[in-house]
């Protein structure tokens, strides 16, 4: 088993209203992405088997194309995807060099389930290398500190986003 990156983070919305955000391409690029980045969505197709297509850019012009592709949606409760880098035609390629290094994983699992608890909202993400070599699996796990800051960014981005 390699290793996996686990968060755990609270909202003080209701659970149907901390994953409606998820579920619209509306909703999605207001908050979703590392902090100062802005995100287009070119393909958002909500349902197990879908594909959501999107590229992230900065205020420099950089860009870094992405996708998931959907594999279990339970409404409110649970959404699992495929992450991965692609091109701007949808098709996974590596990531860039920079940061991510030669052999960061071309796949990475993504499990986001969504819970009720003391009037708040738990989500409980784990994400992991997915059809990985070795040498992916250990980079992962070498940067998981690194992806524990990316996900706190972007889940601050959702607070605010869920505050308005």
């Amino acid at each position: 088993m390699s290793a996996q990156l686990e968060i755990t983070r609270y909202f003080s919305k209701s659970k149907e209203e901390v994953y409606q955000a998820f579920t619209t391409a509306e909703s999605l690029k207001q908050w979703w992405g590392p902090t100062g980045f802005e995100m287009e969505v070119k393909t958002f197709e909500f349902y197990p088997e879908g594909r959501v297509h999107f590229v992230l850019k900065n205020k420099e012009g950089y860009k870094m194309w992405a996708k998931w592709i959907i594999q279990e949606i339970e409404e409110s409760s649970k959404l699992q995807f495929i992450n991965s880098f692609s091109n701007e035609a949808g098709e996974t390629v590596k990531a860039p060099e920079v940061p991510f290094g030669p052999n960061w994983p071309m796949e990475m699992i993504v499990d986001l389930e969504f819970y009720e608890e003391a009037g708040k909202t738990r989500i409980d993400l784990v994400s992991l290398a997915h059809n990985a070599s070795e040498a992916s699996k250990q980079v992962f796990e070498e940067n998981i500190c690194n992806m524990e800051q990316g996900f706190g960014g972007t889940f601050d981005q959702l607070e605010n986003y869920l505050s308005k």
